[in-house]
């Protein structure tokens, strides 16, 4: 057979590896790029690592906290008694369910502070207007919600939490109502 170029067989072998860049760099490219995802997973764990908050919980559960106490008491010479008391874990924000409503008479501030407590994991209810404006914002929690509540406060500026009161300001299912105030 007479290849096109003119060249007899060997050196057609030869030509075409030396348009190929040579032989056996196949080889060499597969463990290039080998080394090239080697290297983007090292970074994507480090990087994982750096923004990661330390929360062992999935996505947005805003962590599991628990409380625990140690007291020691010396109650006569060389004796001692030590009381250990866990609190109960908090209740994660996807279980409290949150209605906020604008006392500011400025309009959107329920909606923004209803998409911030969303963004933390929240179960937020459509944000509404309090029936008067009001100085301060108060966090009101349902009987047995109050911790839940006070943790949910930390991410309002200047919230204060307070028992619900009867009646509440809007009639809910709502564990919590936050009322922004001026």
């Amino acid at each position: 057979m007479n290849d096109p170029n003119g060249l007899p067989g060997q050196e057609q072998s030869q030509s075409r590896r030396a348009r190929r860049g040579g032989g056996g760099t196949s080889g060499f490219s597969a463990a290039r790029g080998a080394a090239i995802i080697g290297v983007a997973v090292i970074l994507g764990v480090v990087l994982l690592n750096a923004i990661d908050d330390g929360n062992s919980g999935p996505v947005g559960d805003g962590g599991s906290d628990t409380s625990s106490s140690t007291t020691t008491t010396t109650v006569a010479q060389g004796s001692s008694s030590t009381t250990t008391t866990t609190g109960a874990v908090s209740i994660p924000p996807a279980s409290v369910s949150v209605l906020v409503l604008n006392g500011s008479g400025r309009a959107g501030v329920a909606g923004t502070v209803t998409n911030t407590l969303k963004a933390k994991g929240y179960r937020t209810l459509p944000p509404n207007n309090a029936s008067s404006v009001r100085t301060g914002t108060v966090v009101y929690a349902k009987t047995g919600m109050t911790e839940a509540c006070s943790t949910l406060a930390t991410s309002i500026s200047g919230a204060k939490v307070q028992p619900m009161p009867t009646p509440p300001p809007v009639t809910t299912d709502a564990a919590c109502i936050v009322v922004v105030g001026v």
